[in-house]
């Protein structure tokens, strides 16, 4: 009987010890609860309090920093204003001395009998279509009026020469571009004023013919229309010298063909018709001396007589 006792007040007091050693553990967690929360609290009277303080301690540091940043942008602003002054006066010489050269110019084209170019008016027009494909290079281009359009006008940009018209319809007009393979383009070489004809290939690229013999075109020379036959008015750059060999004279156009958006028309006030004649036969007017030369010397073009 003592032993049955015994075991009953030992089951009994590992029973006790378990209920308790639970209710500690719920008491212990109940306590980190409250714990935490009692930090979160405190954090947050804490960062109430300490915010306008920092607020105001900040507010200092960050008009220092305005302040600076303004410093540092008005030194930046008198720098760009110092530049631009002297970019202002060299821009103003050299608009004299573009105003004196072109007097001068205009001086020397009167002595010379030079024809006058200044009665063109350039009219915008957008173009519609790709400039050219593997057989034709053209363009068709959109113009609010074409009362003023004649065939033959010059057709350019902002870079030089790109073609010239040859349809000329209600709303729309057909350019011929310079590297269509029937454009042939009266040409003088900028540096040394030797005449020749820029052909047109159907390809990005352009060649050089009809040079005199004793012309020596150098690579990255610029090229400008001459003007002759009075069909294009001179002085529009068609290109520069990319390659020289031998009798073979490549130019690379000044006109980028595959980003062409807006051109424009020169337009002339008796909007004559400069196409009256097939440009074949231009090649009439360029006699090749020798023969056996494979025809490098340009005797002359005058198309007067055929516009008439």
């Amino acid at each position: 009987m003592a032993r049955r006792g015994s075991s009953q007040k030992s089951g009994m007091s590992r029973l006790s010890l378990q209920l308790t050693l639970l209710v500690v553990s719920f008491f212990l967690i109940f306590i980190g609860k409250i714990d935490l929360y009692t930090v979160r609290a405190t954090k947050t009277t804490i960062s109430e309090i300490v915010a306008p303080l920092y607020d105001v301690v900040a507010a200092p540091v960050r008009a220092f920093d305005t302040m600076a940043s303004g410093m540092r942008t008005l030194a930046s602003f008198r720098a760009e204003n110092v530049r631009l002054r002297a970019e202002n006066e060299r821009l103003k010489r050299w608009q004299r001395r573009a105003e004196i050269l072109e007097s001068e110019n205009r001086q020397l084209k009167t002595a010379l009998g030079a024809a006058s170019t200044t009665d063109l008016k350039p009219i915008t027009a957008r173009a519609i279509s790709a400039p050219g494909g593997s057989f034709a290079h053209s363009l068709l281009i959109d113009i609010d009026d074409t009362s003023a359009v004649a065939r033959g006008n010059a057709v350019v940009n902002a870079n030089g020469l790109v073609g010239y018209v040859i349809e000329v319809g209600r709303k729309y007009a057909r350019v011929l571009l310079i590297t269509d393979v029937n454009s042939k383009v009266p040409v003088l070489l900028s540096s040394s004023s030797w005449p020749g004809l820029v052909l047109g290939q159907n390809a990005k690229s352009l060649s050089l013919d009809f040079l005199p013999l004793e012309a020596m075109p150098q690579e990255g020379e610029l090229v400008l229309t001459s003007g002759h036959g009075g069909i294009l008015p001179p002085g529009i750059p068609v290109g520069r010298v990319a390659q020289v060999q031998e009798d073979d004279v490549i130019i690379e156009p000044s006109v980028a063909f595959g980003q062409l958006s807006f051109v424009s028309v020169l337009t002339r006030a008796d909007k004559t018709d400069n196409i009256g004649f097939n440009y074949d036969d231009l090649e009439s007017f360029f006699a090749p001396l020798p023969a056996e030369a494979q025809g490098r010397l340009l005797e002359g073009v005058n198309a007067s007589e055929l516009l008439q």
